[in-house]
C-alpha cells in the first residue's frame, strides 16, 4: 500500500496547485494551450527516463517506424499530456452543462442500448486522448457510474477530486478491492467505467498480446461481462481543437460470442486488439511513458537502465 505524503509536503504542493489552478481557469482557452504545451515540452528534459522508456516502447511496438518519426511522436506526446493536464484542471471549474457541452458524447444510443438490457454496462477505455476529460463527460451525461479510481498520495488533492466526481453523482471505489463493488454495480444495472491497458502483476491478470508483445493484464472485466452477460461499450475521447468529443463503439454483446470467443484469455485480447488500433491510427495520444511491458522481460524501468 503506497504511502501518503508527510502533511507539509502535501500543503505545499495543494497551495502550488491552488495558485496555478486560479491563474488557469482565468485564461482563455487558448493561452491555457499554449502553456500546456510549454509544461509537456518542459516534462520531457525533467523526465528523462520516462522519455527513453517512451521511446523504447514505440520502437518495439512499430519497429518500421523511423527514428526520427519516434522522436517527434513522442515529443507530441509529451505536449497532448501537458495540453490534458492544464484542461482537466480547467474543466473542475466548470458546471456539468459546460463540461458537456464542451465534450459531447457521439453514438451515446450504444451506451442506452446496454443499459436497458438490465444487465449493467461495462464502458471501456483506454489511457489514450482525453480520458480524464471525456470521464468526467460521460459522468455528467450518464447516471448511475461507477469508476474505479487509484487514490492520490495527496489527501487535499484527494478530496478536490472526489468533490468534482460528487457533483457528477458518479460513485468511485478504491481499485484495490474494487471486484465486489463492481460485480454488484453491475446486478444494479449501473454503468461500470473501466480502462484496461496499464500493467498489472502476474497475480491479477493474464499475458495476452498488447500492440505485438505481449503484456500483463486485468482480466476482471472479461470475467465481469462474462459472469454477468452485460454489454460491453468502448469509448474513446479524442481532443477536437481546444475541446474534445468522445466517440463510443459498436457494443460487444456477449450472447453473440462464440464458445472460444467466451474464455476470458480471448475476450481481454479482444479488449487490448480494440485500444490497439486506436493507438496505430493515433499513436501521440497514448501514455507510451508508462511502463507496460513490465514483468515480462522487456522493461526498461524494471531492469534498471
Amino acid at each position: 500500500m503506497k504511502r501518503r505524503k508527510n502533511r507539509l509536503l502535501q500543503r505545499i504542493e495543494y497551495a502550488a496547485y491552488r495558485v496555478a489552478a486560479r491563474v488557469i481557469t482565468g485564461a482563455s482557452e487558448e493561452r491555457a494551450a499554449r502553456w500546456g504545451t510549454h509544461l509537456g515540452a518542459l516534462a520531457r528534459h525533467l523526465l528523462r527516463r520516462r522519455d527513453r522508456l517512451a521511446i523504447r516502447n514505440l520502437g518495439d511496438a512499430f519497429p518500421e517506424m523511423p527514428q526520427s518519426e519516434r522522436r517527434r511522436v513522442i515529443d507530441e506526446c509529451w505536449r497532448h499530456f501537458g495540453r490534458e493536464l492544464v484542461e482537466f484542471i480547467r474543466i473542475q471549474s466548470m458546471s456539468l452543462e459546460e463540461i458537456a457541452d464542451r465534450c459531447p458524447l457521439i453514438n451515446i444510443e450504444y451506451v442506452d442500448q446496454a443499459r436497458a438490457a438490465g444487465k449493467g454496462a461495462l464502458l471501456m477505455s483506454g489511457h489514450w486522448g482525453g480520458w480524464e476529460v471525456g470521464g468526467l463527460a460521460i459522468m455528467s451525461r450518464v447516471d448511475n457510474v461507477l469508476t474505479v479510481a487509484r487514490p492520490l498520495d495527496n489527501e487535499l488533492l484527494e478530496r478536490d477530486l472526489a468533490r468534482l466526481r460528487a457533483r457528477t453523482g458518479a460513485q468511485v471505489v478504491d481499485r484495490r478491492n474494487a471486484a465486489r463493488s463492481l460485480m454488484k454495480g453491475l446486478a444494479e444495472n449501473k454503468a461500470v467505467v473501466m480502462l484496461p491497458d496499464q500493467a498489472v502483476q502476474p497475480r491479477e491478470g493474464v499475458l495476452v498480446p498488447f500492440i505485438r508483445r505481449k503484456a500483463w493484464t486485468t482480466d476482471a472485466p472479461a470475467k465481469m461481462a462474462l459472469k454477468r452477460g452485460s454489454m460491453i461499450v468502448f469509448g474513446f475521447c479524442i481532443p477536437d481543437g481546444l475541446r474534445h468529443r468522445v466517440e463510443f463503439e459498436e457494443p460487444i454483446r456477449i450472447e453473440d460470442l462464440s464458445e472460444a470467443e467466451r474464455d476470458p484469455s480471448a475476450l481481454t485480447a479482444r479488449f487490448n486488439d480494440i485500444i490497439a488500433r486506436r493507438i496505430a491510427d493515433r499513436p501521440e495520444l497514448w501514455f507510451w511513458m508508462h511502463d507496460r511491458w513490465k514483468g515480462t522481460g522487456e522493461s526498461e524501468v524494471a531492469n534498471g537502465q
